[in-house]
C-alpha cells in the first residue's frame, strides 16, 4: 500500500465512522496534523473521496464531508439498481459451484453479524458478499460503479442505523437469491437483486427523512 492509499483510507474511515460528520470543513493544514500526513498525499486523498462521493469541494471556497440529501440517497440507489439489472443475469449464466459455495461462506458472516445486531460488521460482510457476487459476471468496468458507493452507503448505515427487522430481511433476501442463483434462473434473481436494493432505499429514506423531521413517505417493506 502506498503513502496515498494509507493516508486516502484512514481519512475514508474518518469520514465514514462520522469522526469528520456531514458538513465538516477539510483542509489539508488540519488534516496533516490530525493524520501527522504530508499535503502531497491529502491533497489526492481528497480527489478521491470525492470521486467516491465523501467530498465535495470548490475552487474558492475549499473542501468539505458531503451531506447526503434524500434526493441524493435516491439517486445513489436508482444507479445501484441500473447496474444490478445489468449484472445480475450475467451472474447466473457464469456462476460455478466454487462461487457459490463462496457466497455461502460470505453469507454466513453475514447473517452472523445481522443475528448479533453488529451493524459495521454486517456492512462489512454485505460489501464482501455484493463485491463476489458481482465479480462473476466478468464486467469489472459496471461492477466499479457499485464499489464506489459502497463508502457512501455505509456512512449512511453508521450514522442513520437499521430500520426494526431491516437486517433480518437482508438475511432472507440474500437467501432467495442465492437460491435463485443456484437454479440458474437469472430473471428471478434479478428481481430479487433488484428489490432488495430499492427495499434499502426505502429504509434509509424512511431514517433520513425522520431525522430530518420530514413526513415519511415510504416504508420499507
Amino acid at each position: 500500500m502506498t503513502t496515498e492509499d494509507e493516508v486516502t483510507a484512514r481519512l475514508r474511515r474518518l469520514i465514514v465512522e462520522g469522526a469528520l460528520a456531514p458538513g465538516a470543513k477539510l483542509t489539508v493544514a488540519a488534516l496533516a496534523a490530525q493524520l501527522g500526513a504530508g499535503a502531497t498525499p491529502l491533497r489526492a486523498a481528497l480527489r478521491t473521496l470525492e470521486v467516491e462521493g465523501l467530498v465535495q469541494s470548490h475552487p474558492h471556497r475549499g473542501a468539505w464531508v458531503r451531506a447526503l440529501t434524500p434526493q441524493d440517497i435516491r439517486n445513489i440507489y436508482r444507479l445501484r439498481g441500473a447496474v444490478l439489472r445489468l449484472l445480475v443475469p450475467d451472474v447466473v449464466r457464469h456462476v460455478s459451484d466454487a462461487d457459490l459455495e463462496e457466497l455461502e461462506a460470505l453469507e454466513t458472516r453475514f447473517e452472523a453479524a445481522a443475528e448479533a445486531g453488529d451493524a459495521a460488521d454486517a456492512m462489512q460482510a454485505n460489501e464482501a458478499f455484493h463485491r463476489a457476487l458481482l465479480a462473476i459476471a466478468r464486467n469489472p468496468d459496471a461492477a466499479a460503479v457499485m464499489v464506489r458507493s459502497w463508502a457512501l452507503v455505509e456512512a449512511l448505515r453508521l450514522r442513520l442505523g437499521f430500520g426494526p427487522g431491516r437486517l433480518r430481511r437482508s438475511v432472507q433476501s440474500h437467501r432467495a437469491l442465492l437460491a435463485a442463483i443456484r437454479r440458474r434462473d437469472g430473471q428471478k434473481a434479478t428481481e430479487l437483486a433488484v428489490t432488495s436494493s430499492d427495499n434499502a432505499m426505502a429504509d434509509l429514506l424512511e431514517r433520513a427523512l425522520a431525522q430530518d423531521g420530514q413526513p415519511q413517505r415510504r416504508r420499507a417493506r
